[in-house]
Formats: C-alpha cells, structure tokens, sequence
C-alpha cells in the first residue's frame, strides 16, 4: 500500500477504542461515499433487524442534512448512500450480502448485521476483500481471537452482559430470589459463548445451574426442553435468542403451565414488537439493552423523537443509539483520516 489510513473508532456508547484501515476508493472522481449495511430483512432476527435498519438509515441521513462527510484530501463534503442488502438471518445469508456489496454493489465500507454468527461470516468477506467492516453486537472475546485487521467492532463482553442477568436480582431480599436456574441458548457461536459466560456468572454470584439447553435456532417444538426445566424445578431462565424463536419459546410455556419467576433475554428481546406480539405473556419478562435516552447522551432525545414520529407515540428502543453511533464514527474515521484511499 502507498498509504495507509489508521484511525480510532470512537464508540458513543461504550468506551472501547477500536482501529482500522479503511477501503479502497478512488478519491479524485468519488462524488459519493457508498456504505453497505448487512441486515436481517427477512428470517429469525427480523424484528431486530428492523431497528437495526432503520437506525442506519436515520444515521445517513442526518448526516447528510449536514451537507456530508468532509475529506480532506478532495478538500469537500460528500453525501453518503447506503445500501442495503438482506442476510436472510443467516450466516450463508450473510456472506451471499456482504459479497453481493461488495462486488456488485462496489461499496467503500460496510456495516455489521445484528448478532456474532452473522457478524463472524460478514468480517471473513470483508477480510477477503480488504473492506473496511464496522459493527456492534459481536461479542469481543469471540472478536479478538479472529485477529480480523479490517474489521471494527463496539460492544459489551459476554461477562459484562451475562452478569447483567444475575446483577438486576440483588435489590430483591435473598428470601425470595429464584434458586434454580436454567441457561438456553442457541446452538451456535453466540449460544455457546454467552453460555459459557453466563454459567460463570452463576456460579459468581452464587446461583444453581440447574440446566444448560441449547437448541437449534428457527425450533418450532420446545416441549423436550420445557418438560427438562419442569423436572429440573426451574424457576429461573437466562436466555440468548432470537426475537421469532423468543416468542415461540414463552407461548409454549405458558401453554405448558410453566410460571418460573424470573426470565431474562438478550437480542431477541430487545425490539418493542417482541412484547406486543406477545401482549401479557410478556409482563414481567427482563430484557439486556445496549442503549438508553434516558441516560442523557448528546441527540438521544432528538433520536428518540424521530424513532416515534417513524414507530409511533408509545415507541421506546433499547438498540437504535448503538447501532447509529457506527455511521458515527464511521464519519469521524474517515474525517480524521481526511482521505478514502487505501491504495
């Protein structure tokens, strides 16, 4: 390479600091800066991908209210256009995306999917590829044994969000806290690493694993694994799954007379339409969030604002401002790079 470009992401909402090299452009007739995003339109994690999607979207065209990306070596702004291709929610999926813009699309950079097995196949193709890939909700320990160099990510660590489920217990008197816990999971790379993490945090603050399912992500029948958690007197449940497989899950409980006290759910718990298509099969179910307006950071509300005016008045998200701040810093990188060449 005769140049190349190291930068800092700077996360908006957690205090990682990530570097980079970006992708190949050529500068002198670029008129736009192309940004590809992997997103599941279609498939198991559409809900969130919903929200992932839009917040992408809101994110350019904010920018682009503000005349643009400023690159210095052209010495003005460009638009940015995104452009947006379906991983169908899953890995084969995901890489049929990203090397669709890749190489049909001709893409400057890319823009992770919502989950680490989507995100795992996506980076291999922008390795293969040398593009610039920037994401969240991938899992840092599974990120850093990759050893990925052209690929960023943002987001909390199994430990930090496992420990979160058991954490959110303390303010309850010790009496009356759940004492048999169950952890299911998807069998997959996500599945397998919170898992892992969340029998550690079990095992830190003093809780009894009384079982660890895994199950096949898309599963229709949880009957095998209710009948499981019944024998085992679960009263206790910390899962990682998706939205569709999520609400499968809590149906079939509650046909099945299976009241445990605590339920606790990370990713597919996360978007508004979860408990409204569950409507009160959902009261007293706990979810993981990575994004809050209420904590007061800089254009949360004015976020907020636009995601209601889109969704509707009552709307609330746990997600938008993290996957938005990624067109952030996106825009930071490149600005202090002050150039889109990798050559």
């Amino acid at each position: 390479m005769t140049k190349k470009l190291l930068f800092v992401i700077l996360s908006l909402v957690l205090t990682n600091c990530l570097f980079f090299t970006p992708a190949q452009a050529p500068a002198a007739e670029k008129t736009v800066i192309l940004v590809g995003a992997i997103n599941s339109m279609t498939g198991v994690e559409a809900m969130v991908g919903n929200e992932h999607r839009w917040a992408y979207e809101q994110a350019v065209k904010d920018i682009n209210a503000k005349g643009g990306v400023y690159v210095k070596e052209l010495g003005k702004k460009l638009p940015m256009k995104l452009i947006v291709a379906d991983d169908q929610s899953t890995p084969a999926g995901t890489t049929a995306a990203a090397e669709k813009l890749i190489k049909l699309e001709k893409v400057d950079f890319l823009l992770g999917s919502v989950d680490t097995p989507l995100n795992i196949n996506g980076s291999a193709v922008a390795e293969k590829y040398k593009k610039v890939y920037v994401t969240t909700t991938f899992f840092p320990e599974m990120f850093d044994s990759l050893k990925l160099s052209w690929v960023a990510d943002s987001f909390f660590s199994i430990a930090e969000l496992a420990g979160s489920a058991a954490a959110c217990l303390d303010p309850i008197p010790a009496a009356q806290r759940p004492k048999n816990f169950c952890i299911l999971v998807e069998d997959n790379a996500d599945g397998q690493g919170f898992g892992g993490g969340a029998k550690a945090t079990l095992e830190k603050y003093k809780y009894h694993l009384a079982l660890m399912e895994s199950y096949t992500p898309g599963s229709k029948d949880f009957s095998s694994s209710i009948l499981k958690m019944k024998n085992a007197k679960v009263d206790a449940i910390i899962t990682l799954c998706s939205s569709t497989d999520g609400m499968t899950f809590i149906r079939q409980m509650k046909e099945a007379n299976f009241a445990p006290k605590y339920i606790w759910g990370a990713r597919g718990f996360w978007p508004i339409e979860f408990g409204e298509a569950l409507g009160k099969d959902a009261n007293y179910i706990v979810s993981d969030g990575h994004w809050a307006e209420a904590l007061g950071a800089p254009g949360s509300k004015e976020l907020g604002d636009k995601y209601r005016a889109k969704f509707g008045a009552t709307k609330y998200s746990v997600t938008i401002g993290n996957f938005y701040s990624l067109v952030q810093a996106l825009v930071q990188a490149i600005e202090k790079a002050g150039s889109l060449d990798s050559t």
